[in-house]
């Protein structure tokens, strides 16, 4: 919101200072005719002489009522009570210097001319003419009118701050409540990509955010109806699947009974046994991955020692692969919330990943702190490229031939963990190890997700 303020605020301010700028620009490059300009000169300068009238008048009485040779000690003794300069100049002498041709007709004519022109951007300078009658003598003023640059900012400055206060107060009235929606908007987003599937935005929000609201809502509204079609169509599959698997084992026992006393026949019936099982073990799968989709009831979560469920997961995964003994490192005791049996299941998959594609090393840590509880699992296989490590968590997703179907697997087992650490209020990652393979990493709050 800050950075909105600050944008809008800068903005209306550059705007003014803009407008500001092209007005005088327009004015001082105004097309005019020096007849034009001359005209406009001669009017002001006419305003001038008509204020002055009466100041010319006493000075023109007082100078005249005394000898033409003491006239420039009685303008001397007044200069002093004069804050410009005043002075008495023959008039040929400034009809010969260069003079705007209506102060020259006035000159020449013994009249009282006066001649304005601009002397900085606050101020002016007028100089008024006054012919002395029966005399060649013209006592000249020089005038700055308008108040000098400091003394204007000093003028205007407290005007200047409350005007600038007045703007700000009201650009941000006017972007506060705007980037409260927006705010709350990428809230809902940030909600909505992260699996929480029933996040929406009130379209209580001026337009056109209330539009963008409702749009995203709509757009969430289909995306959450159509993931749930899926996983119920998922779940009913699978659920489906259930009865003809039971009934295949059912067959494959009664037949192999039936065929025990011909070894070949044993043997192809052990390998459809086995296909079958697996058949089984990704049904089940797919109906854990149903059963965490974002948005479906929340996990009961409960304390319990880290510890003990690692090593319970260790211990029963060891015989699986006997050349590859995992080194755990961690306390014996690491309290901390969870969900027992989906965290040692995330748990499992991890171990069993590693079991798939290590040469000789798997190595198992877990911690508590006062706020995370992790699990780090890393093996020494070919790891996984930096390019495609989020990848890995994506269901069915398969990366090179060294992760290939031919280990092992289904595809949904780090799929499933990614789920259980999203129903955690946690993440699960990628990343490289030091032992020169993969390294995946499970952490969620150690006091469960607010």
């Amino acid at each position: 919101m800050n950075n909105l303020f600050v944008r809008f605020y800068i903005g209306v301010v550059a705007a003014l200072v803009l407008a500001v700028i092209l007005v005088v620009v327009a004015a001082t490059s105004r097309r005019e005719t020096d007849a034009d300009r001359e005209a406009q000169a001669a009017r002001i300068a006419e305003h001038y002489v008509g204020l002055t009238q009466g100041n010319h008048w006493m000075m023109q009485e007082a100078l005249l009522a005394r000898p033409q040779a003491e006239w420039d000690a009685i303008v001397e003794r007044w200069q002093p009570q004069f804050r410009y300069p005043i002075a008495l100049q023959p008039a040929p002498a400034l009809l010969a210097g260069e003079l705007p041709p209506f102060v020259r007709e006035r000159l020449a004519a013994g009249e009282v001319a006066a001649w304005s022109r601009m002397a900085s951007p606050t101020s002016e300078r007028l100089t008024l003419y006054l012919p002395l009658a029966g005399s060649d003598r013209v006592l000249v003023q020089e005038l700055e009118l308008g108040p000098p640059v400091d003394v204007l900012l000093e003028l205007i400055g407290v005007d200047l701050v409350v005007l600038l206060a007045i703007l700000g107060v009201t650009i941000l009235a006017l972007t506060r409540p705007l980037a409260r929606h927006v705010n709350r908007l990428a809230d809902a987003a940030r909600a909505f990509g992260a699996g929480q599937l029933d996040a929406r935005v009130s379209p209580s929000a001026p337009e056109p955010i209330a539009r963008l609201a409702r749009t995203f809502n709509a757009m969430a509204e289909q995306i959450q109806r159509a993931s749930d079609e899926q996983q119920a169509t998922l779940q009913a599959i699978s659920h489906e699947l259930r009865t003809p698997i039971v009934r295949l084992h059912f067959a494959l026992e009664v037949a192999g009974g039936a065929l025990a006393e011909v070894p070949t026949a044993r043997d192809h019936f052990n390998e459809m046994a086995r296909d079958v099982g697996e058949i089984e073990a990704l049904v089940e799968e797919l109906l854990t991955y149903a059963r965490l989709q974002p948005g479906a009831p929340p996990l009961e979560l409960v304390p319990l020692d880290l510890a003990e469920i690692v090593h319970d997961v260790v211990h029963d995964l060891a015989p699986l692969a006997p050349a590859l003994a995992p080194v755990l490192e961690g306390s014996t005791s690491a309290i901390c919330v969870a969900h027992p049996r989906h965290l040692a299941r995330a748990v499992s998959n991890l171990l069993r990943n590693a079991q798939r594609h290590a040469r000789g090393q798997i190595r198992v840590r877990f911690a508590v702190t006062a706020g995370l509880a992790t699990v780090t699992v890393d093996d020494d296989g070919p790891g996984i490229p930096e390019d495609q490590r989020a990848r890995v968590f994506l269901p069915f997703e398969r990366l090179d031939a060294s992760r290939s179907r031919a280990t092992g697997g289904h595809g949904l087992g780090l799929a499933i963990v990614h789920r259980v650490m999203q129903a955690h209020g946690g993440s699960a990652r990628a990343e490289s190890s030091d032992l020169g393979g993969a390294r995946l990493v499970l952490s969620w709050p150690r006091h469960g997700s607010d």
